[in-house]
């Protein structure tokens, strides 16, 4: 089931935004990432606040909501569409004659912060694929405003007549923090909550946390919040659809999880896990785990790779030849022809993974049809991506058709 799009992320270059009223006091302004205003007696409280050319618009959304100042501004995670708008907030701040916000963020944040300018060029890199983004716009954050606050494993702020207690959990990332609004039933969650399959096994990124992810959502469940305002799209009332909600994403991940461990403790190394994995049709039929943008195969990737090391079990792999050492022998004993051929034959029969094994044997082992191959690989891609439900794979596949016609001068 593809899931109804409409619950999910505004696109991400629109530009469009939905102002949410929630509670007393509580919006959620939904984009392609979410930011949710917490107004009090005494100011704002602002958890999550976007990416850097949402700036602008989030500082709109806001004034729309309210004039008063914001006190404090919380990075729910460090990922760079949560925690990058706040610049244009101070400097909202300072042309109001407002008191700077302080920026709350949990303990690990500055670390991942330090990482991403690090490897700046990198990341540029991997989320230009990963989201499609267009050469000449920025792809990654290149200004940072790390927090003044650091919380641990919780910590609670008073703000007027509101307490917001701030919880630490690993899930998409191991900065994760959640909001509880004991006064108001509210929870704002970040990214553990995302109206697609959890993004735990990105295939760009580093590790996320599936079973802490599935502990923080029963938490959240436990606590019977009238409203979630989740990361990415629409937010969810009413204490059964709250709890119906979480706990379905949390089952799902304990299901893999627990899939993987036993197949690990059997003797299963990782080709076998994730060719034998299940996914019960209430997940596959579930709105909140539509494979959007994360996707169940790349969760047990997560999975494996939290738990095992990259050994497949076949010592011919510990130390292998280059892929296209391999495909110049296979191509001398079996023929380019023979492989584009039989490629072609299995495109057409629908066994598309293995057709693009057989295309690279061609281009990287053949000579007379290269070019040929390249160019049946990248319609099959095209393809491929037409009928892709997943956000990031749809993307991954487009940017390999892409290299493959520029290679090709098309």
């Amino acid at each position: 089931m593809e899931g109804d799009t409409s619950l999910g992320s505004k696109p991400l270059f629109s530009g469009d935004l939905e102002v949410h009223p929630l509670a007393d006091g509580l919006h959620l302004v939904r984009m392609w990432s979410n930011v949710c205003v917490v107004e009090t007696g005494e100011g704002v409280a602002l958890f999550d606040v976007g990416l850097p050319f949402h700036g602008p618009r989030i500082v709109e959304a806001l004034r729309s909501i309210t004039g008063k100042p914001v006190r404090y501004i919380i990075y729910g995670h460090g990922h760079a569409d949560h925690a990058f708008g706040t610049p244009f907030l101070l400097r909202d701040a300072a042309e109001r004659g407002h008191p700077r916000p302080e920026v709350v963020a949990h303990e690990a944040l500055p670390r991942r912060f330090d990482r991403y300018r690090r490897l700046l060029p990198y990341h540029e890199r991997i989320n230009r694929l990963q989201f499609d983004i267009p050469e000449g716009i920025p792809a990654f954050p290149w200004e940072y405003v790390y927090p003044d606050r650091l919380v641990g494993k919780e910590e609670t702020l008073r703000l007027g007549e509101l307490t917001l207690e701030l919880r630490h959990g690993r899930g998409e990332t191991d900065d994760h923090l959640w909001l509880w609004i004991p006064e108001l039933r509210a929870a704002c969650v970040s990214d553990f909550f995302v109206w697609s399959c959890p993004n735990v096994g990105n295939p760009f990124k580093v590790q996320r946390y599936a079973r802490e992810w599935a502990e923080t959502l029963e938490r959240v469940a436990e606590l019977s919040p009238e409203c979630l305002l989740p990361g990415h799209g629409s937010p969810i009332t009413g204490r059964r659809e709250v709890e119906d909600a979480c706990r379905t994403v949390a089952r799902a991940l304990r299901h893999l999880d627990e899939q993987v461990v036993e197949m690990l403790n059997r003797g299963l190394w990782q080709e076998d896990i994730l060719e034998s994995f299940s996914w019960p049709q209430e997940f596959s039929e579930s709105p909140y785990l539509a494979p959007i943008y994360g996707h169940p195969y790349f969760v047990v990737q997560g999975i494996l790779r939290e738990y095992h090391g990259w050994y497949d079990g076949n010592p011919s792999h510990l130390f292998p030849p280059s892929s296209a050492l391999v495909a110049r022998e296979l191509v001398d004993l079996v023929g380019e022809e023979v492989l584009l051929e039989r490629a072609r034959r299995m495109a057409e029969e629908g066994s598309h993974q293995l057709a693009l094994q057989l295309l690279d044997l061609v281009i990287e082992g053949g000579r007379a049809s290269v070019e040929e191959a390249m160019e049946t690989k990248a319609g099959l891609l095209e393809e491929m991506a037409r009928a892709e439900k997943s956000l990031i794979a749809r993307n991954i596949l487009l940017a390999g058709a892409r290299e493959l016609r520029k290679r090709l001068g098309a």
